[in-house]
């Protein structure tokens, strides 16, 4: 297998990037939740594993409004949750994803 590692140089230090990453991150969960809608953040909460630190968090993106009629329509409101596990170790992060499955009744 060939790995090829591309560097860019940038005008800050990388805790200068880790705090403006995380400023961003916040700002846009804020600006995009409301009403029920939005980021749901369920647990953030510092991990140790293996001697590796960071923070865990678990996210409930609900996506209601942000899809087309025809699809709230035909999809459950469960359907449109995403859940979102993070285990972030700046500059390591493994995420996962998952959605509710729903069955929809044969018309």
């Amino acid at each position: 297998m060939l790995i090829k590692e591309f560097r860019v140089i940038l005008p800050i230090s990388v805790e200068e990037y880790q705090v403006g990453q995380l400023y961003s991150v916040a700002e846009t969960s804020k600006n995009e939740t409301g009403g029920g809608e939005g980021v749901e953040v369920l647990k953030n909460e510092p991990y140790e594993k293996d001697g590796e630190k960071g923070q865990y968090t678990h996210k409930i993106y609900h996506l209601h409004s942000k899809v087309p009629n025809y699809v709230r329509i035909l999809a459950p409101s469960t359907a449109l949750n995403i859940h979102e596990k993070a285990w972030n170790a700046y500059p390591y992060c493994r995420t996962g994803k998952s959605l509710a499955l729903c069955y929809l009744p044969l018309l």
